[in-house]
């Protein structure tokens, strides 16, 4: 929401659950995707958006949870841990993105 209300971008979170029940409709190799992939149950569901991104897009950009260490935290309680890292990375995204358009 953050690309959306702060940024003025036309964007939208989806769950790589929600993915294939429609939204998978708008990939196309000019529409940006960023994929968050999570460490936990949910990766399958991340692994094959991003098969799916890999084949029909070109502009993706991945920020995986496992390459950044969070492995390093018990399997039982990984995946609750996931948002935390994402919203501080996405923070940082949004400050760069912000100083690079010029729109605060």
């Amino acid at each position: 929401c953050s690309l959306m209300e702060m940024q003025w971008l036309h964007a939208a979170p989806i769950h790589s659950g929600e993915y294939f029940h429609g939204p998978f409709e708008v990939t196309n190799k000019e529409t940006p995707f960023i994929l968050l992939m999570n460490e936990g149950r949910t990766r399958a569901m991340d692994e094959r958006a991003l098969a799916f991104l890999t084949k029909y897009a070109e502009k993706v950009e991945v920020v995986d949870a496992k390459e950044l260490g969070i492995g390093v935290l018990p399997p039982s309680v990984v995946e609750f841990f996931n948002p935390v890292l994402f919203y501080s990375i996405m923070c940082e995204y949004r400050s760069a993105l912000a100083d690079i358009r010029q729109h605060p």
